[in-house]
Formats: structure tokens, C-alpha cells, sequence
């Protein structure tokens, strides 16, 4: 019983965050009618790196950025300022659902880079499965028809991007904290898009200084909630609830904007949630014959 209370914290925690995190999209997409997608991803970095660093600075000292394999670190948090930056850019035409649709490619994504990347070996149902999951990211891009809009190939180059993401992620496990992940990767993002800004800068108006700062305080909320349902339930079981956040993204474009997916997007959300949920399925089966194995030898 106490376990399944400790992981039912964990299950509370993580809805709350991928919940959350949508309304970050929403700040995103109001900045990107005015402001350069570049300026924007800048500020989702900056914000949220200066209200992190008090948080890390209290829970691990001078401890926060020790670290092994810099580089892989390093590549690791270009990874997520590209995925942030191409985002964006889906979201200046984009309903913020058929966006965050996309990009929820990257888990099938994985199944196609992990033999690159990690040498994992994938079964052709894994591979089906993938497939099936792109068809319904074409269901919602619908390229060739006329309502395709080439933002959402930026949609698309964020699944990419993130999945490369969460390969190297896995790759450096055990050489840190989650909050260590977050520090260094508020670092990349802010040198990086720093360097960027003088070619495209435009001082915000007003109100848009305040969905800046909004936009990172939301990503910082929304990824610590995450961060701590991590400590009280194994990624294995949480991994399935990243797909609320498309319900946050729903109800994000509906009160924000009044936009309602369509029968298409909604076709295509129910083809990418199986298919995802399906590879998540047989990676866990994976798993625990492995674990089988290696107990019987």
C-alpha cells in the first residue's frame, strides 16, 4: 500500500506538469505574432535559467553543474534549443494542438534512432508501429492538400530534434540530477540564442515583457513537477502520461485562442497515442525479459 500511495504521488505530480507546460506554448504563440521566433526562444531559455539557478544553487551547491562528458551535455541542450526554436516557429500559423500532435512523433521517432544511436536492436512490430505513427502525423499536416501549412514541418523537425533529445538523455544516465539536466541545458539555451540576438532583437511592447516572464515561470513550474514525480514513480510508468499534455494543448488553443481540432487532427491524435503507447508496451516487455535473463544466469 505504501508503495502504490508513493506512486500515485508521482502519477498526480506528472498530469499536473504536462498539464501546465501547454500554457507555455500559448505565451509562446502570442510573443511569436510580434516578436522574432529566435527572440522568443530566447526568452523561454533566459527566464527560465535565472529563476532556476536560486532552485539548483539551494538543493546541490556548487555541485549543480559537476558533471561528466560535457560534450555529449553540451549537444544534448542544442538539441533542446532547436526543438524549442522550430516549436515556436510551427506555432506562429499553427493551432497549438495540431503542433504538439507532431511533435509527439518523437517516442516512435526513437524506435528509428536508438540502432544509430544506442545500438538497440528493434523488432519489426516496433518498426510498424512507428510507421503507423507517422501516418497519423501526415493526418494532421496533410501535405498536397489545402490546408497544409509548411509550418508544420518546423512541427516536425522538433520530433527530430527531441527525440535526439531523449537518446542522448538516455546515454548520459547516471551522470546527474534531473535539476543538473535542467541547469545546463537554461545554460546552452541562453549562451547560444544570446549570441543570436543583436541580428534580430526587438524591444517588447508593454504587456509582451510580461508574457516573457510568464512563459518561462510556466516552463519552470510545469518541468518541476515533472523533475518530482520522477523521485516518487519509475519514468517506465510515467512515460504514457506525456500524451495529456496534447489534452493541455486542446484546452490551451480553445481558451486562449478559440481554436477546436478538427476530425482529421483528432483521426491523427488517436493514431500517434496508440501507436506511441503501444512501442512504450513492448519496450517495457523488452525490459523485464531482459531483467529475466540476466536474473536467470
Amino acid at each position: 500500500m505504501p508503495m502504490t500511495t508513493h506512486h500515485t504521488k508521482g502519477v498526480v505530480l506528472m498530469l499536473t506538469g504536462v498539464l501546465i507546460v501547454p500554457w507555455l506554448d500559448g505565451f509562446a504563440k502570442l510573443l511569436g505574432q510580434t516578436l522574432p521566433v529566435l527572440e522568443v526562444a530566447w526568452a523561454r531559455f533566459a527566464v527560465q535559467f535565472v529563476l532556476i539557478l536560486p532552485l539548483a544553487w539551494y538543493r546541490l551547491g556548487r555541485k549543480m553543474l559537476n558533471l561528466g562528458q560535457w560534450k555529449l551535455q553540451i549537444i544534448r541542450g542544442t538539441l533542446l534549443v532547436l526543438a524549442s526554436t522550430f516549436f515556436f516557429a510551427s506555432l506562429r500559423t499553427m493551432e497549438i494542438a495540431d503542433a504538439i500532435t507532431v511533435f509527439f512523433i518523437h517516442p516512435l521517432l526513437t524506435v528509428v534512432i536508438a540502432p544509430i544511436l544506442l545500438g538497440e536492436k528493434v523488432g519489426f512490430q516496433r518498426w510498424l508501429a512507428a510507421l503507423v505513427g507517422f501516418s497519423g502525423a501526415l493526418m494532421v499536416i496533410r501535405p498536397g492538400m489545402e490546408h497544409f501549412d509548411w509550418n508544420s514541418l518546423y512541427a516536425l523537425a522538433t520530433g527530430f530534434c527531441f527525440s535526439g533529445y531523449v537518446m542522448l538523455g538516455r546515454r548520459l544516465a547516471g551522470e546527474g540530477s534531473p535539476l543538473q539536466a535542467l541547469v545546463v541545458t537554461g545554460l546552452v539555451g541562453t549562451l547560444m540564442l544570446s549570441v543570436l540576438q543583436p541580428g534580430v532583437w526587438i524591444t517588447p511592447q508593454g504587456i509582451e515583457w510580461v508574457w516573457m516572464g510568464a512563459m518561462g515561470s510556466i516552463g519552470l513550474i510545469g518541468h518541476y513537477f515533472i523533475i518530482k514525480a520522477l523521485e516518487h514513480a519509475p519514468a517506465s510508468r510515467l512515460a504514457s502520461l506525456g500524451y495529456f499534455e496534447i489534452i493541455g494543448s486542446v484546452l490551451v488553443g480553445l481558451v486562449a485562442f478559440g481554436d477546436l481540432p478538427d476530425p482529421w487532427t483528432w483521426s491523427g491524435i488517436a493514431v500517434i497515442v496508440c501507436s506511441g503507447l503501444y512501442v512504450m508496451q513492448q519496450s517495457m516487455k523488452g525490459k523485464k525479459s531482459l531483467t529475466r535473463r540476466k536474473t536467470d544466469s
